[in-house]
């Protein structure tokens, strides 16, 4: 018995040993939020400005939290953990377990800078939350009414953080920082209100800073903002679109097929917007010539296919990397056989009622079925390749 009930400590305490290991762990998640940074020891002893690398920051953790697999939920828990942490560390609590008080970052409390941090990690957390409720709203529309609070809520919090910057305290490239996160938040909401003209504005601002400071430092320090740059571009276009500019449609197109694949929150408009425009080219074109044949083509679907075929091959002749040239094979492969698809879909009403030799006509000799012949043809070449 004596011996049963010390192995049972033993196994008690390797159990609270292993999910001491657990909190350890996590504890490793971010320990920068428990220690003073460099940069606010130096502004203690030396007078130097406040420094906060956001972009990295914002880019590094929604990497490592999330945002890799499009899981915003994870990275809003984590925004929430790390808010905690840094509350408690810098003894910045809101009341106790029993009662709520509110407090705000001032200047006057701007000797460390994970005082900007806090501010950030809240503008981040609503941010991700409205992120979240987007991908939701697609099977709940009602949804969205809570999405452009969140985002309202974000810009709120991004506001505050460029107040919180103008300070003496904080240094220049901070400063901008501030500005462009605060733009590119901003031009994010005015994005989802349809209000283009505000919306280009803020990410044409988003996109000057980002350029300058891209400008200003070697270039591998400047690759985060011309990444930055690069996600905002499509953007712009697509506000330039909706005011007016007509060209922009074409440069967007190749956008999408140079990133081979939508992603972001530029991504259902995009798709909706080429495939618009493609069925208004579409509805001039009657017949394609194949192998010195020409063939009728009625079926939108394969119009639309058709048309965009050359865009495709061309933007897998140009793009850079293996991996986008599998994406764009996979995408024009998937669009292929929808065509294929809806030319069998026209040739059942034809089939019906027929005896086996007028059957066997239409299904060799007829324009349809040269159709579905060239679609299996580029189909199987693709596969080749």
């Amino acid at each position: 018995m004596a011996a049963e009930k010390q192995v049972a400590a033993g196994g008690g305490g390797s159990s609270s040993g292993g999910s001491g290991g657990g909190r350890g762990a996590g504890g490793e998640e971010n320990k920068e939020n428990e220690r003073p940074s460099a940069g606010s020891k130096a502004n203690k002893e030396f007078g130097d400005s406040l420094s906060l690398e956001i972009l990295q920051i914002i880019k590094e953790s929604q990497q490592q939290h999330g945002l890799r697999h499009g899981d915003f939920q994870r990275y809003r828990g984590y925004c929430s953990r790390r808010q905690r942490r840094l509350r408690k560390t810098l003894n910045f609590k809101m009341g106790n377990r029993h009662k709520f008080t509110g407090k705000k970052v001032t200047e006057d409390l701007l000797t460390d800078n994970r005082y900007l941090l806090l501010v950030l990690m809240d503008a981040e957390r609503a941010w991700s939350y409205a992120m979240q409720l987007k991908q939701e709203a697609n099977t709940e529309p009602r949804k969205r009414f809570h999405l452009l609070s969140r985002l309202r809520k974000a810009v709120k919090h991004a506001e505050e953080l460029e107040r919180l910057c103008e300070s003496n305290r904080v240094d220049a490239k901070t400063k901008l920082e501030a500005q462009a996160y605060t733009a590119y938040l901003s031009g994010m909401l005015r994005f989802e209100h349809q209000e283009w003209k505000a919306a280009i504005e803020a990410f044409n601002k988003c996109k000057t800073i980002y350029e300058k400071l891209a400008s200003a430092f070697t270039e591998e320090q400047a690759v985060l903002y011309n990444q930055r740059v690069e996600e905002i571009s499509p953007n712009i276009r697509y506000c330039a679109y909706n005011i007016g500019d007509q060209s922009a449609i074409n440069e967007l197109m190749q956008m999408r097929l140079r990133s081979g694949g939508t992603e972001g929150l530029l991504a259902e408009k995009l798709e909706a917007l080429i495939t618009q425009t493609r069925a208004k080219q579409a509805a001039t074109m009657s017949e394609v010539e194949w192998r010195g044949r020409t063939v009728p083509v009625k079926i939108d679907k394969v119009r639309i296919f058709l048309l965009g075929l050359a865009d495709n091959e061309a933007a897998i002749a140009q793009a850079e990397s293996e991996e986008t040239k599998e994406r764009l094979f996979e995408s024009m492969l998937s669009e292929c056989r929808d065509a294929i698809q809806a030319v069998r879909e026209e040739l059942k009403p034809d089939q019906v009622g027929l005896s086996a030799e007028p059957r066997a006509l239409v299904l060799g000799r007829g324009p349809l079925q040269s159709v579905c012949r060239i679609l299996s043809a580029l189909t199987l070449s693709h596969r080749c390749i």
